[in-house]
């Protein structure tokens, strides 16, 4: 199961190892939603059950921020050619 883990933390870090509102947690860390309160921020974590094989992922975000409003915001500024993060860090 070692080896599978570490394929896994290789395609969420290839996938979201770049992105500014995304924090992948490894190892025994876990989201939090005290974490990310006011924040437009993601945790991610997850765990490969050993006895079902099944992958389990996990995630904490302030939905006011990280929902609507700060997609709306982080849209804009993409669009407007402004940095991804203003306004929202």
């Amino acid at each position: 199961m070692g080896e599978l883990n570490e394929k896994i933390a290789a395609c969420y870090l290839e996938a979201y190892g770049d992105e500014p509102f995304v924090r992948l947690l490894n190892d025994k860390a876990l989201p939090d939603t005290k974490n990310v309160v006011g924040t437009n921020v993601i945790e991610i974590a997850w765990r490969l059950d050993p006895r079902t094989g099944r992958l389990i992922v996990m995630s904490a975000e302030d939905n006011l921020v990280k929902g609507a409003s700060g997609q709306a915001v982080q849209s804009m500024n993409i669009i407007c050619g402004f940095p991804e993060t203003a306004g929202l860090i």
